[in-house]
């Protein structure tokens, strides 16, 4: 009421010309009058949005397998009790001369044709050759009572000329327990019923550009013969 006082008197007494002047006292008297009682701010406000406080971040305990690195899938990789043993490979030997045979037999057509595999078994592999030239196989052995020789020859350059011969033999003896030939390209398939004897395989290839032959055996001899 004060501030509001000295104004009013200031309005009278200040000519009607010099707005200048009475501006220039209203500013003086207001900040004197503010100067000497600073109580009268204490009534202003100043409009503002009002402050949320922020919730305090609760910590996470992770769990240490369940933690993905960032850029990456996490994967669960469950072990499957019971499965098959990827096949074993088997090579040709270093030594084929002392073997006691290790010459194809020179009456291969003996063998007859191809035989015809059961569709209504399961036949699994257990070891395999790849090569792209003959030779004799390391000795091996097998422990199923009834397995396969299931072999594909491979000719694209000259198959017309292709030939691929395979005699399977006794390690201590070298006689012949299963042989087959097969002219230009294609398939055989050979089932034996021998189980734990040294044996080894004499192969020779002409004009082809290479060959597999699978080992394999019913699911049924694989489950109860296969070793440990």
């Amino acid at each position: 009421m004060q501030v509001f006082y000295s104004i009013c008197v200031l309005v009278l007494y200040v000519d009607s010309g010099d707005i200048i002047a009475l501006i220039a006292g209203i500013v003086i008297v207001t900040f004197v009058a503010v100067m000497v009682n600073p109580e009268y701010l204490a009534g202003l406000q100043i409009l503002s949005t009002p402050s949320v406080p922020v919730p305090e971040a609760i910590p996470q305990v992770l769990d240490p397998a369940a933690t993905v690195i960032p850029g990456q899938i996490p994967v669960t990789i469950t072990p499957v009790p019971g499965s098959d043993t990827p096949p074993y490979r088997i090579v040709y030997t270093d030594t084929p001369y002392s073997y006691p045979s290790y010459r194809i037999p020179g009456n291969m057509e003996t063998f007859g044709a191809s035989e015809i595999p059961s569709r209504t078994l399961e036949w699994v592999p257990f070891a395999f050759i790849e090569e792209t030239r003959g030779g004799l196989t390391e000795v091996f052995s097998v422990p199923y009572p009834v397995w396969a020789i299931n072999s594909t020859v491979i000719a694209t350059t000259r198959p017309q000329y292709g030939i691929f011969r395979m005699a399977l033999c006794y390690a201590e003896s070298g006689g012949v327990l299963e042989g087959e030939e097969i002219l230009n390209r294609g398939k055989s398939y050979r089932i034996v019923q021998t189980s734990d004897i040294p044996l080894y395989m004499i192969i020779s290839t002409e004009n082809i550009d290479g060959f597999y032959i699978r080992l394999e055996t019913p699911r049924n001899y694989y489950d109860a013969y296969r070793p440990a």
